[in-house]
């Protein structure tokens, strides 16, 4: 059987009352040449079964039921099973605005392969349709370079949807495999710790100021306030994923290319910062201590800060290696914290 231009991977998660709204959307496109993959992650709703029912009505739907392991392992699971030339991550509430985005896609990616599409999305309240969000235009338009140069301008003029935001883009599937490009499991801004290196590996890429993606939201989706646990949990990760992507970078580029790796490891030492920043907002003390022993694991990131573009965070890291760690994580709080 012929493989699709375009595999539409979503994952699905207690979104029973949704999930056909999503797949509507993709049935309703004007171009058809396209599979969708529903990554049932263990949802202990109905959801698993609407997308069976959808799957036995068109071939080109085809479900797979894993065992819950959270979005980034749903969304690897989907890009593993994806056929297509490119795949977009069509989150399980999410929609296509209009009939023809993928008609018009298609029609700039057969005139010219990229590694990676970059189209814009908007906010919209489920049910009434109103749109309460939308993305700013990107920083440049059209085919360009990707890889290096591409990161250090979306960095550059502060493109920050460009930077961390993957549903509103679609990637050349042969390029990301072949790159072993995979969601890291178990963390918060598992987008932060995907996208960068995915930008940054691209041999090139589209731009358009065009809307492409409907990002649902309903009342009661973003939940309550975080409690400490919460903001434990992202701050660690954040601590995390700065390490991570570092030493990804490093190993990735070992030749050099100074001025990007200047600007990517900048990008990841701020992370860190937000994340030492947490000990002024957490109260708990288990949370605290949590917070804290990430410090300590990741403290590697100080010694990559002579790297950075940024004077101050320069002489952070020396202030680090000659007064050691508590009072380079007090200068963090003094100097970097939100008022």
């Amino acid at each position: 059987m012929a493989k699709p231009f375009f595999s539409l991977i979503t994952p699905v998660y207690n979104i029973e009352k949704l999930i056909a709204a999503t797949i509507e959307s993709a049935l309703s496109q004007t171009f058809g040449d396209w599979e969708m993959i529903l990554v049932d992650d263990g949802s202990p709703d109905n959801a698993g079964v609407v997308c069976d029912e959808y799957a036995a009505k068109d071939a080109r739907i085809r479900v797979v039921h894993k065992q819950n392991e959270g979005l980034a392992e749903a969304r690897n699971v989907g890009i593993r099973e994806a056929t297509g030339e490119y795949f977009l991550i069509l989150e399980g509430s999410d929609l296509f605005p209009g009939t023809g985005v993928l008609e018009r896609i298609y029609q700039t990616l057969s005139e010219k392969q990229v590694d990676i599409y970059f189209g814009k999305l908007r906010d919209v309240m489920e049910g009434s349709g109103e749109v309460f969000g939308e993305q700013k235009d990107y920083c440049v338009n059209g085919f360009v370079k990707g890889g290096p140069e591409l990161f250090i301008t979306l960095y550059d003029n502060n493109d920050i949807l460009a930077l961390s935001s993957p549903v509103n883009k679609l990637f050349r599937t042969a390029f990301v495999k072949e790159n072993e490009l995979w969601f890291c499991k178990g963390i918060y801004h598992d987008d932060d710790e995907w996208l960068p290196r995915a930008i940054s590996l691209s041999g090139s890429a589209y731009f358009t100021n065009e809307i492409i993606y409907d990002a649902m939201t309903w009342d009661g989706c973003l939940g309550k306030a975080a409690s400490d646990k919460s903001l434990a949990k992202k701050a660690v990760d954040k601590m995390f994923i700065a390490n991570r992507c570092i030493t990804d970078i490093n190993r990735r580029f070992p030749a050099g290319e100074s001025a990007f790796l200047q600007k990517y490891t900048e990008y990841y030492v701020r992370m860190f910062l937000e994340g030492v920043c947490a000990l002024n907002t957490v109260k708990a003390p288990a949370c605290l201590e949590s917070i804290q022993k990430s410090i300590h694991e990741n403290a590697g990131v100080f010694a990559e800060m002579k790297h950075c573009e940024s004077k101050n965070l320069h002489l952070l890291g020396i202030v680090k290696k000659i007064c050691g760690l508590k009072i380079a994580t007090k200068m963090i709080l003094k100097r970097y914290a939100k008022a």
